[in-house]
């Protein structure tokens, strides 16, 4: 319990980084490092970025690149700066990659 307590404070006080594996369609161009873009999540509606919302930022790095016959993808690593719903889904989505 007391290493449950200890992570749980970490992760309230922002001291915790992660990172996640996204795969997503299409090629990540390696210039793109940042999305700032709003999050705006309505009862049960889907998740968007760019419209109003909720400002948030993701970094991302794109890492491999597979090419198949019929699709062309990206593994990407991101790093979300803020902590909105469905972030990096709305995030990649919107710059024209979304996830797989």
């Amino acid at each position: 319990y007391e290493a449950y307590l200890h992570m749980k404070l970490q992760l309230e006080g922002g001291n915790v980084i992660r990172d996640y594996a996204v795969a997503c369609h299409g090629w990540i161009p390696p210039c793109l490092h940042e999305i700032r873009a709003s999050v705006d999540h309505r009862g049960d509606d889907n998740t968007k970025a760019g419209g109003r919302g909720r400002a948030s930022v993701s970094h991302l790095r794109a890492r491999k690149r597979v090419v198949t016959e019929m699709h062309a993808l990206n593994l990407a690593i991101v790093r979300i700066g803020t902590g909105r719903r469905h972030q990096i889904r709305s995030h990649v989505s919107h710059v024209g990659h979304p996830v797989v």
